[in-house]
C-alpha cells in the first residue's frame, strides 16, 4: 500500500453513508491523503449529487485540489480542478435516439419482469442523467429506512435487469446502490473510469488502488476488478477513514 500513487475509492457506503454529505473527519483525512497522493471517487451519482454530497463539506487548500478526480454517473464523466474552478475532461453523453432506446427498454422491462415498482414513489423512477439512464426502485429521494427494505438481496433488480437485457444488450447495465439501475453506453462503467484516469496521469495498475463497500459478487463496484488494479473491500465509512489515515505520511 505504501508505494500506490492513486486512491480510487466508491462513494455512497464508503466514503459517506448513502445520500449524506461527507463528515468533517473524512474530508480531512482526505485532504491529507492529497498532499502526497492523487484521489478519485467514482459513483453512479451525476455531478450535482457530487457537489451536493461530496464537494459541499469538503475545505482544503486550492492547491491540494489539483490532485483530486471526480468521476459522476459511473466514470461517463470526468472533472478535475484546473485554473481555479472545475474543469470537464471528457464526457460521454447519450444522444436523444440512446436515451430514448433506453427509456423504452426500461418501460418494457419493468412490465415483463413483474416487479413491484410503486406508481406513487419519492421523486422520479428514472432518471436522466445526461451520460446514464438510472432507475430507482422507490424513488430518487426515497429515505433510507424506505429504499433498504425495498430490494435487499437485489432479487427485484435482476428480474428487471434479466428483461432489460433483451430489449438494450448493447449498453452496459449495472445494479448499484440500494435500489438502482444504472445504464451508460456498453464499456462505460468504473473500469473504463479507472482505464482513463492511468492515462491523465501516466500511472500503471501497479499505482492505483481501489477502495469500495460492494466488491462482492453482484456488487456495484465488481467493474473496478476488470481493470486489473488492487481492490480492496470496506464494510463502511469508518473502515474507509481508517484505511486511509494507515497511508498518510
Amino acid at each position: 500500500m505504501e508505494q500506490k500513487k492513486v486512491i480510487v475509492c466508491d462513494l455512497d457506503g464508503t466514503l459517506a453513508e448513502s445520500k449524506s454529505t461527507l463528515s468533517d473527519s473524512m474530508s480531512k483525512t482526505i485532504g491529507e491523503m492529497l498532499k502526497t497522493h492523487y484521489f478519485a471517487v467514482i459513483s453512479g451519482g451525476d455531478w450535482p449529487q457530487f457537489e451536493k454530497q461530496f464537494l459541499s463539506n469538503f475545505h482544503i487548500e486550492p492547491g491540494r485540489m489539483r490532485n483530486l478526480f471526480l468521476f459522476p454517473t459511473s466514470g461517463a464523466e470526468c472533472m478535475r480542478w484546473q485554473d481555479g474552478e472545475w474543469t470537464q475532461v471528457y464526457d460521454r453523453l447519450l444522444t436523444a435516439d440512446e436515451k430514448e432506446k433506453v427509456l423504452t427498454g426500461f418501460s418494457q422491462a419493468i412490465k415483463d419482469s413483474g416487479v413491484d415498482v410503486p406508481a406513487s414513489s419519492y421523486g422520479d423512477i428514472i432518471e436522466d442523467r445526461g451520460e446514464q439512464i438510472t432507475f430507482s426502485g422507490r424513488g430518487q429521494h426515497a429515505p433510507n429506512e424506505v429504499k433498504s427494505v425495498w430490494d435487499p438481496d437485489q432479487k427485484k433488480r435482476r428480474a428487471i435487469v434479466a428483461e432489460l437485457q433483451k430489449h438494450i444488450s448493447d449498453f452496459e447495465i449495472s445494479i448499484g446502490g440500494e435500489t438502482s439501475i444504472d445504464v451508460t453506453r456498453k464499456g462505460v462503467n468504473k473500469a473504463y473510469a479507472i482505464y482513463k484516469l492511468e492515462g491523465i496521469l501516466g500511472v500503471t495498475k501497479m499505482d492505483i488502488v481501489y477502495i469500495g463497500d460492494a466488491l462482492y459478487p453482484g456488487g456495484n463496484d465488481t467493474k473496478a476488478r476488470e481493470a486489473g488494479v488492487e481492490c480492496i473491500q470496506v464494510s463502511g465509512p469508518a473502515e474507509t477513514e481508517k484505511l486511509l489515515q494507515s497511508m498518510i505520511v
